[in-house]
């Protein structure tokens, strides 16, 4: 581009505002040669558009050139610097013609690199958008599907809890009645038990004073028998030992230090030891149960620790419990009884 008119005004101007660079442009670009050349070549025409200006350089030669021949050499002199400074000025416009196109291609090119930026950057961000819009629509898809998944689970457990309601109450319903089926046999099992109780305690009532009967009338034929009765154990036990004859007494010891009922000095008396040859101590019950034999256990310890002579446990009783004949199975006490027999009500312990 050319150097024009106003960037040389520009450029006075700031020569004008600094003057160290009016000198330092002066000292690098004038020498009185280029100063003459440019009088030469600018004065006149200067002359021509301002008079003022004619004036005043005709008043300042007058004072300092009086001869015409020194008025000339000035003349000439302000040509050839007038030519010199449009020679330099030339090859000023030109380095500026030179820089201006070198500071337009550069800038040409930095246009065309940031227009190059500006399409690769809209290139990538347009691509950024496609990006982001794909995101959105699958983003978008995503969730439509699982608020459809959310939906068909939301009715699933609905679905199931109301089909676990319904069978919650079909099962309560059947509980209520299967309850109620069982507190009917509850009431009715109740009554009956009820109804059997008091057949057992009537029952437990007549065979308690039919025992009680028995015992009175076995304790009156004991003392009335004496010494018969021995004679019938002694038969007894030798029908039952296939030995004999034997001899049957009444055996009494003393309990010294009351091993047997914690009193000490209490006696203790045996129906019968019946001995000669093979000894038997014998326990007689009109009825025995199972305490009469746990008791006679206890007595036939007690004799075995005192008597000098090893002897079998015999129980007779017409009537026995079936706990006492177990019980005397597992004692090893030899219990002969007439009839086995059971209290109404009570069942039988293994």
């Amino acid at each position: 581009m050319p150097f024009r008119a106003e960037d040389l005004q520009d450029l006075v101007h700031l020569l004008e505002r600094e003057p160290q660079w009016r000198e330092a442009l002066r000292a690098a670009l004038w020498t009185d040669e280029d100063l003459v050349r440019w009088l030469r070549e600018r004065l006149p025409r200067l002359l021509q558009e301002d008079p003022r200006l004619g004036a005043e350089v005709v008043g300042i030669l007058a004072q300092t050139l009086s001869p015409r021949s020194e008025l000339l050499r000035v003349l000439e002199e302000i040509r050839a610097v007038r030519e010199d400074f449009g020679r330099r000025f030339e090859a000023i416009d030109q380095r500026f013609r030179a820089l201006q196109e070198e500071m337009d291609r550069r800038f040409e090119a930095i246009d065309q690199r940031f227009r190059a930026l500006q399409e690769e950057m809209d290139r990538r961000f347009e691509a950024i958008d496609q990006r982001f819009r794909a995101l959105q629509e699958e983003m978008d898809r995503r969730f439509e599907a699982m608020d459809r998944r959310f939906r068909a689970l939301q009715e699933e457990m609905d679905r199931r809890f109301e089909a676990i309601d319904q069978r919650f109450r079909v099962l309560q319903e059947e509980m209520d009645r299967r309850f109620e089926a069982m507190d009917q046999r509850f009431r009715a099992l109740q009554e009956d038990m009820d109804r059997r109780f008091a057949l057992q305690a009537e029952l437990l009532r007549q065979h308690g004073r039919e025992l009680r009967t028995l015992r009175v009338g076995f304790g009156s034929l004991g003392r009335r028998l004496g010494f018969g009765f021995e004679e019938a154990v002694r038969r007894i036990v030798e029908e039952f030992g296939g030995v004999g004859p034997l001899k049957a007494e009444r055996l009494t010891l003393r309990d010294e230090n009351g091993e047997l009922f914690g009193v000490p000095g209490q006696v203790v008396e045996f129906d019968a030891l019946v001995h000669d040859g093979e000894r038997f101590l014998v326990e007689v019950k009109a009825f025995a149960e199972e305490e009469d034999v746990l008791l006679f256990r206890r007595k036939v310890e007690f004799a075995a620790r005192h008597l000098p002579q090893p002897f079998r446990a015999v129980m007779v009783a017409p009537f026995a419990h079936r706990r006492a004949i177990q019980a005397a199975r597992r004692l090893g006490v030899t219990l002969l009884a007439g009839e086995e027999e059971e209290v109404p009500g009570e069942q039988e312990v293994p």
